[in-house]
C-alpha cells in the first residue's frame, strides 16, 4: 500500500448511529475493497467460564454465544482483506504504540495474529508493521450476566 492510499484512510470516516448499520456498511464496502484479495474470517473462540459449579450443568450452544453482543466487547465475527484497514479499540501495548484510535492496515495473518502497518500517530513510527494478538476477554456480571469467555 502506498502514502496516497494510507493518506485517505486517514481523512476518511464513516459515522453511523447504531453498530446495525456500520455491520451493513462494513460488509457492502469490504465485499467491493481489493476484489483480487481473498477474505480472511476470523470467529471468535467463545466458551462460557465454568468455575462457577452451578453451570457445570447449563451448556450453552456456540451459535448463542456468538449472537451476544454485549457493550465493550467485539463481534464473533471479524472479516478482513488484505490492505483494509483497521482501528485499534483496546491500549494493548501502550509502551509499543498500541494504544486506543491507532489506525492501521491489514496486511497479514497468521495463527491468532494479525500483521498490520500503522498509519497514524507519532510520525516516526508511521509504516512500522506491528502484530496484534488473539486476547482473551472476560466481560463483568453487570454487562452481560452469563461468564463468557
Amino acid at each position: 500500500m502506498n502514502n496516497i492510499e494510507d493518506q485517505y484512510f486517514l481523512d476518511s470516516t464513516i459515522l453511523s448511529v447504531k453498530n446495525d448499520d456500520v455491520d451493513k456498511i462494513n460488509d457492502a464496502i469490504l465485499d467491493q475493497f481489493y476484489l483480487d484479495h481473498e477474505k480472511h474470517i476470523m470467529l471468535s473462540a467463545d466458551s462460557v467460564n465454568l468455575d462457577d459449579n452451578a453451570l457445570q450443568n447449563q451448556p450453552y450452544p456456540i451459535e448463542f454465544l456468538n449472537s451476544l453482543k454485549a457493550s465493550g466487547l467485539p463481534l464473533s465475527k471479524l472479516v478482513l482483506k488484505a490492505g483494509c484497514p483497521l482501528m485499534l479499540l483496546w491500549n494493548l501495548e501502550p509502551s509499543k504504540r498500541l494504544c486506543n484510535g491507532l489506525r492501521l492496515v491489514f496486511t497479514d495473518i497468521c495463527q491468532h495474529v494479525l500483521k498490520c502497518k500503522i498509519i497514524t500517530g507519532d510520525a516516526r513510527f508511521a509504516g512500522d508493521i506491528v502484530l496484534i494478538p488473539r486476547i482473551t476477554l472476560e466481560p463483568s456480571a453487570e454487562t452481560l450476566p452469563i461468564p463468557l469467555k
